[in-house]
């Protein structure tokens, strides 16, 4: 990490009296873990510190310290006393712009990121490719600044890690961050907690659903791998919701043997839209969703959505076909 960046980073947010945090509008363990690490050690320095996320949380990070903090009503960005705002894990910023048309003053905005498409919307940027989460960034500079780490905060740095190398499974975990997660432990942080949250918390009827995914595998022209897909009635008709439906992808990507290096999972979302998601040891698939359906994400883990289209099923077999 630039420590002239660092530094930087620092000053900034010692100088604020009024600080936002602000989550990525796709939640996962990483923008909260990153986002709710900053704020407690920020609120342990007696900085007066607000969350907010465009999304609602899954309660399956409801065990995270400080997750009640988090407020959805955009009321909360126009306060006044609000000079400092810092982003993480929030790749393009997409839903940045209407957020700060809605804030009474403009401010400096800290963006901390890993994914290689961050296009550095903020005031001042750390992004960093190669780093195996936001946490694990978030991690460092903290380290750098000096700046105590509770068990709280520890709890939610490493639940960012964790779930972004899936327990140091993904091909994307780095010595660094086995490192940081070894010290976090060390300060508190509970590894078995956030494995169980967030990998073995799965109900019947999701699991169920999972073995409808698994019999609709076939191959996939377009990523040069294979796919499955799931509808709204899928889902609906097993009483269950897009939260259960989290980490078919990375699963099948780990358990598959080496003769299908690309797994896609395609799933129609309650706006009628299709969620494709993408997983590789090996093979860009970013490049493959950012070239065909803008989509984009890390070099072996992307999304793209599909509009205008829908998932035809017939039996076990499926295709994706143009909303008449």
């Amino acid at each position: 990490m630039n420590p002239i960046l660092a530094q930087t980073i620092l000053d900034s947010m010692l100088r604020a009296e009024h600080i936002l945090l602000m989550t990525d509008e796709r939640i996962d363990g990483d923008t909260l873990g990153s986002t709710l690490g900053l704020f407690h050690v920020l609120s342990d320095i007696g900085k007066r510190v607000d969350v907010f996320s465009p999304k609602p949380i899954p309660n399956k990070f409801s065990y995270l310290p400080g997750i009640k903090a988090i407020r959805e009503d955009d009321a909360i960005l126009q306060q006044s006393s609000i000079d400092l705002a810092i982003v993480c894990d929030c790749s393009d910023g997409a839903y940045l712009p209407a957020c700060v048309k809605k804030m009474s003053n403009k401010v400096s905005m800290i963006v901390f990121d890993h994914h290689l498409k961050n296009p550095r919307y903020g005031t001042i940027n750390i992004i960093e490719p190669t780093a195996a989460s936001t946490a694990d960034i978030v991690w460092r500079f903290l380290q750098s600044a000096n700046l105590h780490i509770s068990p709280n905060a520890a709890q939610c740095l490493l639940t960012g890690i964790v779930t972004d190398t899936q327990v140091f499974f993904s091909s994307n975990t780095t010595n660094a961050a086995i490192e940081a997660a070894a010290e976090l432990s060390m300060l508190g942080a509970n590894l078995p907690a956030i494995v169980q949250h967030n990998f073995m918390n799965k109900s019947t009827a999701s699991l169920k659903l999972w073995g409808l995914a698994m019999e609709r595998l076939r191959k996939d022209e377009i990523f040069g791998g294979i796919a499955t897909a799931l509808t709204q009635k899928d889902i609906q008709s097993h009483g269950v919701t897009a939260e259960d439906i989290q980490g078919i992808s990375n699963f099948l990507n780990a358990v598959l043997n080496e003769t299908h290096d690309v797994i896609v999972v395609y799933r129609e979302q309650e706006d009628g839209t299709i969620k494709g998601s993408a997983r590789s040891r090996t093979k860009n698939v970013a490049e493959i969703a950012e070239r065909l359906y803008s989509g984009g994400g890390h070099k072996l883990a992307a999304g793209f959505t599909l509009k205008e289209k829908t998932i035809e099923v017939t039996g076990s077999n499926w295709r994706i076909v143009q909303k008449r």
